[in-house]
């Protein structure tokens, strides 16, 4: 009898294990057909890309695991399939100006989820999905990025750049016996300087990269910086892989230095100042505004700066230009910001700089939308990822003509024939970046600073291969190039 109880129970769990088993394999039937069918029958399927890609969003993420996915899209993906195309099963990217002024600024999409994976332990402008946080926390912080208050810098960003030209004037006097020049990695100066700006003008203190170029820091916000990357295509490495505790344990250090030194008016102060008032920033979300803020503020303008040098050494006839309008400008007189901003030619070779190597490369700002509509002849779900394209459409012959690739600063003398909505370097719309002119400050008195008092020369061969870790940076992580006083 009990023989044939245990059979029964046997039998019984048996039977329960295959039912588990049945019931396991239709859902997974299941999640295969409509995955199937959502790939290549659903409402996107009509929209041009690679196939397969349509299956599995981790195909096109895995490609960013080197930094290197940008090339794939800009040269292999958009050549082929056009100006819509469609890279993974719920994401489209666009490099048609109408359309992306659409998703920018008509239509005022919020952010797609990825950014939220990006987050270390609160929401900060970059990171925000939500419109109404962070159009509130951008009034917040805006008056830190006034005219009249950045105006108020120029002393503070003239005093960095002038204790890079002691470390460069040193490296020559030292080397001033050679007659072939001296060789200096400019990438890796440029983005001690920026940093330095950075911590002199928003923190109330240099971090001192140039006097100390060993700090782990620069280093330690790179690996931040592919960290975020990674995860915001795979999320669920997020446990695996947390943040360095050095970086945030940085900021942490510059709010308590403040909170035990005298007030100064930056823009550590008024986000400190904010929590007088109901709905100011925790010191958690200061934290992590403060990293934000390092990574945008420095990576960017270091980048774009170091990239305005390795062209106008690929273009000397454009370097001995440049030079001469800034000479003629400026003279024997001091160089200053209010005399830079309107010299036609340095804001050309800019402009065109930020078109042709913007710090967007990869996919361009992601939204999502928040209904059904039709884009581009497209009918595109609620849900549904778009991304804003910006080096593509900077580098659209359609728009800009058979020269769009070379590197041409006169194309801007004439601003009414530049391509309306074409020229984006810091997106556009209500999520553009608050710190361009900022940015441009920088670029503007840094380069000229550079170009005035010393003379340059290209060194060929080197590995230009660029990388792009939420911002763009030589694979190498340098640019050697000759230098002598002028």
């Amino acid at each position: 009898m009990n023989e044939k109880k245990i059979m029964l129970k046997i039998f019984d769990l048996q039977n329960i294990l295959l039912f588990i088993s049945i019931l396991g394999f239709c859902y997974i039937l299941k999640y295969v057909y409509h995955m199937i069918h959502f790939a290549y029958f659903g409402p996107l399927s009509k929209i041009p890309g690679p196939k397969l890609h349509f299956l599995l969003k981790g195909l096109t993420s895995w490609k960013q695991k080197n930094g290197m996915r940008w090339k794939w899209i800009q040269y292999e993906i958009f050549p082929k399939y056009g100006p819509i195309v469609r890279i993974a099963p719920n994401a489209i990217l666009f490099a048609d100006k109408d359309i992306i002024k659409q998703i920018l600024v008509t239509n005022e999409f919020p952010k797609n989820r990825k950014y939220e994976s990006m987050r270390l332990s609160s929401v900060t402008l970059l990171t925000a999905t939500d419109i109404q946080w962070h159009k509130q926390r951008r009034k917040l912080l805006s008056s830190a990025f006034s005219i009249k208050y950045l105006d108020s810098l120029e002393p503070l960003i003239q005093s960095v750049i002038k204790s890079l030209i002691k470390k460069i004037n040193v490296t020559l006097d030292v080397d001033s016996n050679d007659s072939n020049g001296t060789v200096i990695n400019l990438s890796k100066m440029i983005h001690e300087c920026t940093m330095d700006i950075v911590g002199e003008t928003a923190f109330g203190c240099s971090f001192k990269m140039i006097e100390n170029g060993d700090l782990p820091l620069i280093r330690k916000i790179f690996e931040e910086r592919r960290r975020r990357s990674l995860i915001s295509l795979f999320p669920i490495l997020k446990p695996f892989k947390p943040a360095d505790p050095y970086i945030e344990n940085f900021a942490r250090d510059l709010l308590k230095n403040r909170r035990q030194n005298i007030r100064r008016e930056d823009l550590l102060q008024i986000m400190l100042d904010t929590q007088q008032d109901e709905g100011g920033m925790s010191d958690n979300e200061i934290y992590n505004q403060i990293i934000e803020f390092i990574f945008a503020g420095s990576d960017t303008s270091s980048f774009t700066i170091t990239m305005l040098f390795a062209m106008l050494m690929e273009n000397p006839t454009i370097e001995k230009k440049l030079v001469n309008e800034l000479d003629e400008a400026l003279k024997d007189e001091e160089l200053s910001h209010i005399k830079l901003k309107p010299l036609t030619y340095l804001n050309c070779v800019i402009n065109e700089v930020l078109r042709l190597h913007p710090i967007s490369h990869d996919v361009g700002p992601g939204k999502v939308t928040t209904k059904d509509m039709v884009l581009g002849g497209y009918f595109i779900p609620k849900k549904t990822i778009l991304c804003a394209n910006i080096f593509q459409l900077h580098h659209s012959a359609k728009y800009w003509g058979d020269d769009v690739n070379e590197f041409i600063p006169e194309r801007w003398l004439n601003p009414d024939k530049i391509p309306k909505d074409c020229f984006i370097p810091f997106s556009a719309g209500t999520r553009n970046c608050i710190g361009n002119n900022f940015a441009l400050m920088v670029i503007r008195l840094l380069t000229s600073t550079l170009l005035k008092m010393y003379r340059f020369e290209y060194i060929s061969g080197q590995d230009m291969d660029v990388v792009q870790f939420l911002t763009p940076n030589f694979k190498t992580k340098r640019y050697d190039i000759r230098i002598w006083k002028r």
